[in-house]
């Protein structure tokens, strides 16, 4: 069981550190805002064509292009209509994002548990070895020896939980920012959608 929960601690750690830097790449305003696409949205818009901003939304898989799609998909219904898909659309994307985040949290509450389970399975067999050992110097020694080994894993568990914690707090309030940015934006781009016609080619 101790070479189990080890391990588990170990993957736990592992993970954490995968994710963070992960996400200290792609958690970026420049990568899930891409000014590319916004500069060339902004020109189709200006210049009246919806069809022109949907073929380059349709070349990015990213989170705002989606939000965008959402938008033009529904240029006939009305601005209203196009308001509510919008709303939709980027509530989904900000919960797909979320969720990828909150992996770190799972990392981060999952090792202190495991830190806690090796350390009640240490205190088990501390005792047990106790309960065989001769009262005396010995048996005090041996206890202090499996009690501190016994915590050695709550120690572990902590110190992979504390940064990952604090990392799931930071991603996430940056997150947030970026997804108030986007909306933002994106309201902003379809402004101009009150007065456009498709022009179908």
């Amino acid at each position: 069981l101790g070479i189990v929960l080890w391990t588990a601690l170990l993957a736990c750690s592992v993970a954490a550190a995968w994710l963070a830097i992960d996400f200290f790449i792609t958690i970026n305003p420049k990568k899930i805002i891409p000014d590319s696409l916004v500069n060339d949205v902004r020109e189709a818009m200006a210049q009246g064509d919806v069809m022109k901003a949907v073929q380059r939304c349709e070349q990015d898989q990213g989170s705002l292009s989606a939000i965008l799609m959402a938008g033009f998909r529904n240029v006939k219904e009305g601005f209203e209509v196009i308001q509510e898909q919008v709303g939709s659309a980027a509530d989904l994307e900000s919960e797909k994002l979320m969720q990828r985040v909150s992996y770190l949290n799972m990392c981060g509450s999952i090792a202190p548990m495991l830190g806690l389970l090796g350390t009640v399975q240490g205190m088990i067999m501390a005792f047990a070895n106790l309960a065989n050992t001769q009262a005396g110097a010995a048996q005090q020694s041996m206890l202090a020896m499996n009690i501190a080994q016994a915590l050695w894993t709550t120690a572990a568990g902590l110190c992979v939980a504390i940064p990952a914690v604090s990392l799931y707090t930071y991603f996430k309030n940056r997150l947030s920012r970026i997804i108030l940015s986007m909306e933002g934006l994106t309201m902003d781009l379809i402004k101009a959608l009150r007065n456009v016609e498709v022009v179908e080619e």
